[in-house]
């Protein structure tokens, strides 16, 4: 199974929250070498293909003995490219080169600190829910939507709110989740049919906070160097392959 699925690490070059982001130096590491080396730990590296517009990038993929196919067009290199239309454009290349998958994982490199074990499980998951599309990593909102409004002169709705939560508990509140961008995965025949990983069949998997961690601006690049320095990241866990 694990070796049924195309593992896409979706790298574009230029970015404008921290430059040249996806191989920028992290603890001395270029980041997407973390996406790398993690799913390289217990996945065949001929299975692992990188979408990249970068020669750069491309002869670093390759360096690390990853396949590099081709060089994504620039028709999806812009800010504004979808991500699905990158999916979908690995997986008519696969189908036109002859490659049979029964799954296709999406893997960023601005989530450098999923653990296998994550990975796996959820691939697991997805592998035995045969009526489910797909499985999306999450993480756990910290901000409640019963505290938040569209921006407006006044806190009309906010006030509400916070008027019917102190006449109960606000202990009661739902847990609420968002995607973290960990990692996407879909049946390959499902992705080709939703064009998205997103369907009411989606699964969630929720990541701890440090795991979900998603680097999008130099706030979030600090925040994972001090969670480096402060050794909560576990190297040996984060590429060495489940036992």
């Amino acid at each position: 199974m694990i070796n049924d699925t195309l593992w896409l690490i979706a790298a574009r070059s230029g970015s404008k929250g921290v430059v040249n982001k996806n191989i920028k130096l992290l603890d001395g590491i270029p980041l997407i070498n973390y996406r790398i080396k993690s799913i390289s730990s217990f996945v065949d590296k001929s299975h692992i293909w990188l979408s990249t517009d970068s020669k750069l990038y491309a002869d670093l993929g390759k360096k690390n003995g990853i396949k590099v196919p081709f060089i994504r067009p620039e028709k999806l290199s812009g800010d504004d490219s979808s991500s699905n239309d990158v999916v979908l454009h690995a997986i008519n290349y696969a189908e036109k080169n002859h490659y049979s998958y029964s799954y296709i994982a999406l893997i960023e490199p601005t989530s450098p600190f999923v653990y296998p074990d994550d990975i796996i499980n959820a691939l697991d998951i997805l592998n035995s829910n045969y009526d489910a599309d797909s499985i999306v990593s999450t993480k756990e909102t910290h901000i409640n939507t019963a505290f938040i409004q569209d921006e407006s002169k006044y806190l009309d709705i906010l006030a509400s709110n916070i008027e019917k939560l102190n006449k109960t508990n606000r202990q009661s509140l739902k847990k609420q989740i968002t995607p973290s961008g960990g990692f996407y995965i879909s049946r390959w025949d499902k992705f080709i049919q939703n064009k998205s990983f997103y369907t009411k069949n989606t699964l969630s998997y929720q990541l701890n906070k440090t795991s979900a961690l998603e680097i999008d601006t130099q706030e979030d690049w600090d925040w994972a160097e001090f969670l480096i320095n402060k050794k909560m990241i576990n190297y040996d866990k984060l590429w060495k392959k489940k036992s």
